[in-house]
Formats: structure tokens, sequence, C-alpha cells
């Protein structure tokens, strides 16, 4: 098979575990080559911000030499809350101010200092308003991109693409799904954060990391009943198992499940206010805090909102006899952040 220069190895690194993908393009479509999950560091990173680079670069550089990845050149995601995307609309400009204009409008919204942070933006190919310009604007902390890149850079990589989680879960969806003509939600449920983002006709209308995930179940679970974290965590994955744990587990996973569901809710409703007019019809869930015992149930329910497992492989094979049927089974919902990054190419911006 013939292995472009230009592509990329996707890194998800996340609080509880980092996910690598490499993937090729064939007249077959895309081809998942590799895939590798290794643990995160302990207390390695916190609300998607790297605390501990070296140890972080460590991990990732033992990874790429025990699973054999061939690419030096990687794509990394950026989430939580040092990272902002929001969709402003502006009045039309010449186009060569207009980064001028965005950078002054995104003064306005930012919570950062705007001479610390780099900003990013994308053009939409629609708007309600034939006087405005659309804009998706991208946000984060220079600090908090200088760690990511001191991570690549001490496991001795290139960061080839900085990319944004939640759009890369918006690339791998439409590689899957395609476009779509209604509003559709995407959620990753991961162990601080999930991702929550809005798409329309191929659009991210809305993205927001809401801090929440499969660490406030095991939190709760820990400090009311005394455990350790880890009991805790074995605690929390038997309750969704037919094992006997104690009754009063389920009592604080529920109050776990009120607190996550009312702040999803909240995000909801903020993009509901601001939607004109573009209301959910659909949602789509992933990550691993997702297959949390009653979470899905719980939010279908209260949200009143159709939720539908995302399929990551509808249109991305195995290409490697090590990721069989079976293992793809199993990694699926910690595999689309990971393939959505591997989907850039080094040349991409």
């Amino acid at each position: 098979m013939f292995f472009s220069s230009k592509r990329v190895v996707g890194i998800d690194i996340g609080a509880s575990s980092i996910k690598l993908a490499e993937i090729e393009f064939s007249s077959k479509g895309a081809i998942l080559e590799n895939f590798a999950v290794i643990p995160s560091p302990l207390q390695s990173i916190n609300n998607g911000e790297i605390t501990d680079t070296l140890l972080v670069a460590d991990s990732i550089r033992t990874c790429f030499k025990e699973n054999g990845f061939r690419y030096k050149n990687v794509c990394i995601g950026l989430s939580g809350t040092a990272v902002i995307i929001k969709k402003i609309g502006i009045p039309k400009v010449d186009p060569k101010k207009l980064s001028e204009q965005i950078k002054y409008e995104a003064t306005q919204y930012l919570p950062f200092d705007i001479s610390q942070v780099t900003l990013g933006h994308h053009l939409l190919s629609f708007t309600n308003n034939p006087e405005n310009i659309e804009v998706l604007v991208v946000a984060a902390q220079n600090e908090f991109i200088l760690n990511y890149l001191s991570s690549i850079n001490q496991a001795g990589l290139k960061c080839a693409v900085l990319d944004v989680s939640s759009l890369a879960l918006a690339n791998i969806f439409e590689l899957n799904n395609g476009r779509t003509a209604e509003p559709v939600a995407l959620f990753n449920f991961g162990s601080n954060i999930t991702n929550f983002l809005v798409l329309l006709r191929g659009e991210v209308i809305f993205s927001r990391d809401i801090p929440v995930g499969g660490f406030h179940f095991t939190n709760e679970i820990s400090k009311n009943m005394g455990v350790t974290f880890e009991e805790a965590e074995a605690l929390k994955i038997a309750q969704g198992s037919s094992s006997e744990v104690p009754e009063e587990t389920r009592t604080f996973m529920n109050m776990a499940l009120d607190y996550v569901t009312e702040e999803i809710r909240n995000s909801i409703d903020f993009y509901t206010a601001t939607a004109q007019g573009h209301l959910i019809s659909k949602a789509y869930y992933t990550g691993g805090a997702s297959l949390t015992s009653g979470l899905i149930d719980h939010l279908t329910e209260t949200l009143k909102l159709p939720f539908e497992i995302f399929n990551p492989y509808l249109k991305i094979k195995s290409g490697n006899r090590k990721i069989t049927q079976s293992y793809l089974k199993q990694i699926s919902p910690f595999i689309s952040i990971a393939c959505g990054l591997g989907l850039r190419q080094s040349d991409d911006k």
C-alpha cells in the first residue's frame, strides 16, 4: 500500500486515557491501519490542560515504539476550559481586513486577554442575515497550547496540525454520516469533559466543552461512601453489570446523574436561545463515559431528545490483522476523536 507523506497520527489526549489512530486512504476508502489506547499518567491532565508535559511525553513515546506507528507527524486535539469556540456575525468587510475585524469582534466575547490567545476562524457557508458574514471563531490560550506542543516535542514527534477535539468529532461524523439537513447534536462523554457540538449542513454552528463526565460519578461514590477512587471506579462499573454492589451506590450514582444531566441541559438551553430557529432534531453520542449505567436513558427521558449511538465504522475499515471485528467493537466508544484527528494531513491549515 502507498503511504502518503502527508499523513499524520491523530492523538486524543484525555484525562483518563490517550488514544492514537493512524488512518490511510485507498481505493476502498478510509483504512484504520493502527490504533492504541493507553492510560493517561496520573494527575498529568486537568480539564484538558496538560500539567506534567514530561509524563505525557514519556507515555506517548513508549506507545509509539511499542505499537509501531509509522509517522512522526501528528495532529493533536485541544479541549477544555482554555479553548473557546463561538459563532459570531460580523458586517461584510474587505477580505484583506477580515482577520483584523474578527480579532476586534472576538475581544468582546472572549474571557481571555486577546494578547494571550491564538485565534483561528472558519467562514460558514450560510447566514440568516445577508448583510453579515457568519464566522466560527476558535481561541485557545497560548500557555495551554505550548504545553501540548512541549509534550509532543519531548516525545520526539512533530505537531503538524493543531486541531480542536470537537471539530475532529465533526469531521469523523461527516465522513461516516454525510451532511445533515437538520441540526443534530454530537456528544463525546469523556472522563472530565463532555464535548457538545451542533452540526447543520456540514458546518459546526455551536460547540461547547462541558466540564462534566465519568469522573463525577466516581467522585460522588468515593466521597460519600468513604472508599478510594479506584474502589469507587470499580463500583461504578459494576453498577452497570450483573454484579452485586452496595445499595447506596445507586443513590450516589443518581446524584451525579442529576448533576451531569442538568449541566448538559443548560448547554442545550444556551444553544437553543441563540439558535435562530435551528432546533436540535436528534443527538448522537460516543465516548467512554457514555457507557455509564443509566446515563443515556436518563438524558433521553429528561431532555426529550432521541439519542443514538455513533458508529465510527460506516466508512472506516480495518487494515490491520490485529484490529479484529471484536476489538473494533470494544474500542468503538473511545476511537472517534483520535480518528477525526487522524483524517487530517500535515499541510492542513
